[in-house]
C-alpha cells in the first residue's frame, strides 16, 4: 500500500513500515551440479546485492528472521551473508517453532517483523525467504524510516548462472573422496549411509550402503575427505 493512500484510510504515519530494497535468485536446480554443497552462491548475490541496494552491512541489521527449514539452511545462510550465529537469528522463534500453513510462513515472519520494528522505530529488519533444497532464495530490508529513493529491487541471477555445474559421473566405478554425507535411520536404528563423492576427474557421483559397521564408522567418527570404493552395484565400502 503506498504512503498516501495509508494516510486517506487514516492510518497512523507511526504504523507505517516501509519495504527498503529487495533481492532474489536461485541456486542451480538439480542438486548433484552445484559447486559444492555447503554453500548458497545465491544466497551470497541477492545479500550482496540486498546490502548495497541498501547502503548498508550486516552489522546494521537490528532484527533479522533467517528462513529456517532446516539448521543447516540457517548455518548456510548465516555464512553467506554474513552474520555470527551468535546473534539473533529469527523474530519468530523459526519455521519448526512459529510454523505457518504449508509455504506461508514468511508471511507471518514479516508480520512480525513490521510488528518488531513498531516497537523499535527507526531501526532496521531483514527477512530471508528459501525454498526447496536451499534453492530459491528471496529478500528484502525493511524499517519505519523510508528510503529516499523508495522500493529497490534486483534479480542476481546473471551472478549464480556465470558459475559452471559440476559434472556428474552417475556410471562411476572407483575410489573417490567423500565430500557430503549422511546416516539416515528408521525406527530400528541406522537403515543407511548416503554419500557424495568427488571422482579424480572432479566429477560428482552418489553411492550407499547399508553395512552395519559402515555405518556405525561413519556414526561414530567425521566421514569427510575419507576415501570411498564405488562398486558398479552404487553401494561403498570406506577405504
Amino acid at each position: 500500500m503506498l504512503a498516501g493512500r495509508a494516510l486517506e484510510l487514516g492510518i497512523d504515519p507511526a504504523q507505517f513500515v516501509f519495504p527498503l530494497a529487495g533481492t532474489d535468485a536461485h541456486d542451480t536446480y538439480a542438486v548433484s551440479e552445484r559447486r559444492d554443497l555447503h554453500s548458497s552462491p545465491a544466497i551470497h548475490a541477492a545479500g550482496q546485492r540486498l546490502f548495497a541496494l541498501g547502503g548498508v552491512g550486516p552489522g546494521d541489521v537490528d532484527h533479522l528472521d533467517l528462513y529456517s527449514c532446516f539448521p543447516s539452511a540457517v548455518q548456510v545462510g548465516a555464512q553467506e551473508l554474513g552474520f555470527d550465529e551468535e546473534r539473533e537469528l529469527t523474530v519468530t522463534g523459526g519455521l519448526p517453532f512459529a510454523g505457518g500453513p504449508l509455504n506461508n510462513y514468511v508471511t507471518h515472519s514479516i508480520a512480525t517483523m513490521v510488528e518488531r520494528l513498531r516497537r523499535n522505530p527507526g531501526s532496521l529488519g531483514m527477512v530471508t525467504a528459501n525454498g526447496g533444497f536451499l534453492t530459491k532464495h528471496a529478500m528484502a530490508l525493511y524499517s519505519t524510516t523510508p528510503s529516499e529513493r523508495g522500493f529497490v529491487w534486483a534479480d542476481v541471477q546473471d551472478v549464480v548462472d556465470a558459475i559452471p555445474p559440476t559434472p556428474v559421473d552417475e556410471a562411476f566405478v572407483g575410489e573417490g573422496t567423500i565430500e557430503a554425507y549422511t546416516v539416515m535411520h528408521d525406527k530400528a536404528g541406522p537403515e543407511v549411509a548416503l554419500i557424495a563423492v568427488r571422482t579424480p576427474g572432479g566429477a560428482r557421483t552418489w553411492a550407499q550402503s547399508r553395512d552395519t559397521t559402515t555405518m556405525d564408522q561413519m556414526l561414530a567418527a567425521e566421514a569427510i575427505g575419507l576415501t570411498a570404493s564405488i562398486a558398479d552395484d552404487g553401494t561403498f565400502t570406506l577405504t
